[in-house]
């Protein structure tokens, strides 16, 4: 019961990451720069089958590359902009991608979904905090066993549950764009 309730906990905090600000933020573009809280060792990106995902890149080269999803994209109006959000799942992971009204198109989230994939650093679904700290350093900021890393325009997300990395979630700092 109890790791059900932490499951679902994880998936509102997911929910939390990409919901609703009241914000209305225009992507800038990813640097390595890092931010001073929670800041990463290594950068902050995604390379499943060596194509390199960031936050606020353009989708269009790495939708390309990727291919044909698993499941029909899941598309919704945008709670952040006037927008629309499509998510598009791979094996092992959803890409969810914001197309505005006006501008250009970026990519503003990823969820692994299992431990298909690990993420640079060697941390996957079932590692623990110290693999996670040997990665990417003790920057992190903690919220009731979520350690977030933020970097830029990213943040990269651990959920820890009963020792072990339940769920690891990038996605867009809208606060920060």
């Amino acid at each position: 019961m109890k790791k059900l309730i932490a499951i679902l906990f994880a998936g509102l905090f997911a929910f939390a990451l990409f919901a609703c600000d009241g914000s209305d933020p225009t992507p800038t573009g990813n640097t390595p720069t890092q931010s001073s809280a929670g800041t990463a060792a290594q950068d902050i990106y995604f390379a499943p089958n060596g194509v390199k995902l960031e936050m606020g890149a353009a989708p269009a080269p790495a939708l390309e590359a990727l291919g044909e999803p698993n499941i029909t994209p899941l598309e919704c109006p945008s709670c952040a902009l006037k927008a629309k959000d499509v998510d598009y799942t791979y094996q092992g992971f959803k890409l969810t991608v914001t197309y505005p009204e006006e501008g250009d198109d970026y990519i503003t989230g990823i969820k692994l979904l299992d431990d298909t994939y690990t993420v640079p650093g060697g941390v996957t679904i079932g590692s623990t905090l110290e693999e996670i700290t040997a990665a990417y350093g003790t920057g992190y900021e903690e919220t009731n066993g979520f350690y977030k890393y933020t970097q830029t325009l990213s943040t990269l997300t651990f959920a820890i549950v009963n020792g072990q990395v339940a769920q690891i979630i990038y996605a867009y700092d809208f606060e920060n764009a």
